[in-house]
This record gives structure tokens, C-alpha cells and sequence, in this order.
């Protein structure tokens, strides 16, 4: 399917790392030193990591990327703590991502969590 999704720009990237905490679907990680993009199904492809890399090198774009899921974000969001959920959850809502939102909320209901 098409969809946006975040790129990254290897030569620009230094491997700082800035952009990591504002991703807390868990789709970003540093690999031999460079922002990897570990699974086009972690990513949103809402951009909130975009503004925090200091050398522009993460953009978006559309192209052909594995459907973003939800649940699969949430098993990975709830080892991070309860910090990392309401950053999340505010992130669908800030965004009026209502679906992914409601898929969210249900998961945690399912789960025993309280939010």
C-alpha cells in the first residue's frame, strides 16, 4: 500500500540520536551509527520526529510501506512505562488520529491498563 512514511537522509544523518525520544512507536533506532527506520509498520508516518533532528534528515514521504499497526506499536510502547503510553496517545490525539487513538485505548483496556 501507499502511505506516508518518514525517510531518512544517510549523508545528513550524524547519528545523534535528537530524534529517538520524540518516536515512541519504537520505529527509529541508531544502527552503525546512522537513524535507521527499523519497520515501515512502527511508523505513523505523522513526522513528530521531523522538528527535532538538527541536521534536516528526516522527511516524509508517500511511497509503497507494510501498513502501520497499531497493536503492534502498543506491545512495544508498554514495556517503555506509563511516560511513553500518555506521550503516545497524546501524539494520536494531537494529530486527530481517532482510529489509531481508539485501537490504543483498546489495547490498554485489554491489557489491565488504566489510562
Amino acid at each position: 500500500m501507499k502511505r506516508k512514511i518518514i525517510k531518512i537522509d544517510e549523508e545528513r544523518c550524524d547519528g545523534c540520536g535528537v530524534c529517538i525520544p520524540n518516536c515512541p512507536e519504537g520505529a527509529l533506532k541508531i544502527i552503525d551509527g546512522k537513524l535507521r527506520l527499523v519497520s515501515d509498520l512502527y511508523c505513523d508516518g505523522l513526522g513528530a520526529c521531523i522538528g527535532h533532528c538538527p541536521r534536516g534528515a528526516i522527511t516524509i514521504e508517500t511511497r509503497e510501506a507494510e501498513k502501520y499497526d497499531e497493536r503492534r506499536v502498543m506491545d512495544n510502547i508498554v514495556t517503555q512505562g506509563s511516560n511513553v503510553i500518555k506521550a503516545h496517545l497524546g501524539h494520536l490525539k494531537s494529530h486527530k488520529q481517532l482510529q489509531y487513538l481508539e485501537e490504543a485505548m483498546c489495547y490498554l483496556k485489554e491489557k489491565g491498563y488504566a489510562f
